[in-house]
């Protein structure tokens, strides 16, 4: 009796592990890029370049702050484009002053991911840091004071009316008070190891710079424990290897979906996929101080030929696989209420155009030999390989100048060090792309003189040909009123000024192709930031 059980016993055993081999050789259809065993609960991502850093201020990298804005911290409103834009997050309850000036947040019942409670302390030492760090002089330059009156009221005071301070609640997160400064007391710097100090309903239990991360879901957190419980971020740059994991069934949620391979991914993922407008624009900027070539960007002429020559189809066909849609506003209108909108008709635009191109050279005191054996312009600087996105269209744009009298070197190289270079203004022609803009008085990284490091054009100067007073007049003006139709109006004037100076072309706006696997439900698509707590699994 005993050797018939233990028989059956190892029969059993037999028959288990031979399930479990079959369980994870296969597993579902690959062609949805569904893949992985039926148990497997960790969520896969893949990610496209390191994490910077686990600390929010320190996420320069837009892929970055995807996990660490959303997914670890949290500030007093939350982003969400697809369903009408900031939201009440840590603020439970905000009160404005009549004079626009003081606003009292009340805040919610949470705890950091340490389980300390969030207390009003915390809310103002966060700003208080950011305040000190000149990179978020642009969202918080209008703050007076903020100040803890107990523990779960906050009150923030402004030096003048600010429209725009919901981007402000938006972008400063909130940190533990007590956990900050034991990294700084115990000599770390804070965000190159897995910490506790964030609100949010992932905590990152492993961060290798060379490999990903892994988050597990905070069970405490205060909205409810999410879903999904692990998530893994796949560190993979070559957008064909990060193609193939996703139609192999080894990442379940892929963003930012190479355009060239769209088709592909449509094919993979059936109806487990969505290309929308994405809320971004890549632009060409000039440097009209640039002392190349005896300074000829400084010659409004020669800026306008510039953009005259700028065939938006072709770029938008090399760039997106003719996916992107052609810019004239600064920000999309669908995602930004007081965007100027093109068919409003006005303000100043540049449509390709040969004629008014090689008149404007003409203009500008070049003869017809000049213009047939090329003007030099300088060289087009951005960043990536020429196989990437933003190569592509320095290409072309190379391209659509050579057929228009005027010829340009073109250099790319790492991000870090070409930003950093057309911060200084050390270029002469740029590709540059802004995105995450959800209120028009972001347009000040661009404009505004106090916000250097963050522009790539210098329009304040002692020897500036703009009327660059008005333009920063206009900033202030379009945050001093809440009225959404004075606010359209003010930054439609200033967005005219801004193309009269032919220093900023839009070129287009990208589409983002979105793709997961048949084993979640993402709920509706951001163009900008996912919040992993909408995920679910569909198992």
């Amino acid at each position: 009796m005993k050797k018939n059980m233990k028989k059956l016993l190892a029969l059993v055993l037999v028959l288990a592990m031979a399930l479990t081999v079959f369980a994870g050789c296969g597993g579902g259809d690959s062609g949805s890029g569904s893949g992985g065993t039926a148990d497997d609960s960790t969520l896969r991502i893949r990610l496209r370049t390191a994490l910077q850093s686990a600390d929010w201020q320190q996420c320069a990298v837009f892929e970055s702050s995807q996990i660490i804005w959303v997914q670890v911290f949290e500030g007093l409103y939350g982003m969400d484009e697809a369903h009408g834009g900031y939201y009440n997050l840590l603020a439970k309850n905000i009160d404005v002053s009549e004079d626009g000036l003081t606003y009292t947040v009340d805040l919610v019942d949470a705890t950091f991911q340490n389980g300390d409670p969030l207390t009003a302390e915390d809310v103002a030492y966060s700003y208080g840091v950011a305040m000190e760090n000149p990179r978020f002089d642009y969202v918080t330059s209008m703050i007076n004071n903020v100040k803890a009156v107990d523990d779960k009221t906050v009150v923030i005071t402004l030096d003048y009316p600010y429209s725009a301070i919901s981007h402000t609640f938006w972008t400063i997160k909130v940190y533990s008070k007590r956990e900050y400064e034991e990294a700084k007391a115990n000599g770390v710097e804070f965000g190159t190891v897995p910490h506790t100090a964030g609100t949010g309903p992932y905590i990152i239990t492993e961060y290798d710079v060379s490999a990903g991360l892994k988050l597990k879901a905070y069970e405490n957190y205060w909205k409810g424990a999410p879903d999904i419980k692990n998530v893994e971020y796949r560190l993979i740059t070559e957008d064909s290897a990060a193609v193939i994991a996703y139609e192999n069934g080894e990442l379940d949620y892929l963003t930012n979906v190479p355009l060239s391979d769209w088709d592909n991914i449509k094919k993979a993922a059936g109806d487990n996929c969505e290309l929308i407008k994405n809320n971004d624009v890549l632009f060409v900027g000039i440097n009209w101080a640039s002392p190349t070539n005896n300074n000829i960007l400084g010659n409004q002429k020669v800026r306008e030929a510039i953009f005259y020559a700028v065939n938006k189809a072709n770029i938008i066909k090399a760039a997106t696989s003719d996916y992107g849609t052609p810019a004239y506003e600064y920000m999309p209108s669908e995602y930004v209420a007081t965007s100027p909108k093109v068919s409003d008709g006005k303000f100043k635009t540049f449509d390709y155009d040969k004629d008014a191109c090689h008149q404007a050279l003409l203009d500008a005191g070049y003869t017809e030999d000049e213009i047939k054996a090329g003007i030099d312009v300088g060289t087009i600087l951005t960043y990536g390989t020429e196989t990437s996105e933003k190569g592509k269209a320095a290409v072309v744009l190379q391209a659509c100048l050579a057929e228009n009298g005027m010829k340009a070197q073109v250099e790319l190289g790492e991000s870090a060090p070409i930003t950093a270079r057309m911060y200084d203004q050390d270029y002469d022609i740029a590709i540059y792309y802004d995105s995450g803009n959800y209120d028009y008085n972001n347009i000040r990284q661009q404009l505004h003189s106090e916000s250097k490091g963050m522009y790539i054009i210098r329009y304040k100067a002692d020897n500036s040909p703009f009327n660059w007073q008005r333009m920063e007049e206009l900033i202030t003006m379009g945050v001093s009123t809440a009225d959404e139709k004075e606010r359209y109006d003010i930054y439609t004037e200033l967005w005219n000024m801004t193309m009269e100076t032919a220093t900023i072309l839009p070129l287009y706006h990208s589409a983002l192709g979105v793709a997961w696997s048949d084993r979640i439900d993402i709920g509706d698509v951001n163009p900008s930031f996912y919040h992993i707590t909408d995920f679910s699994w569909t198992e």
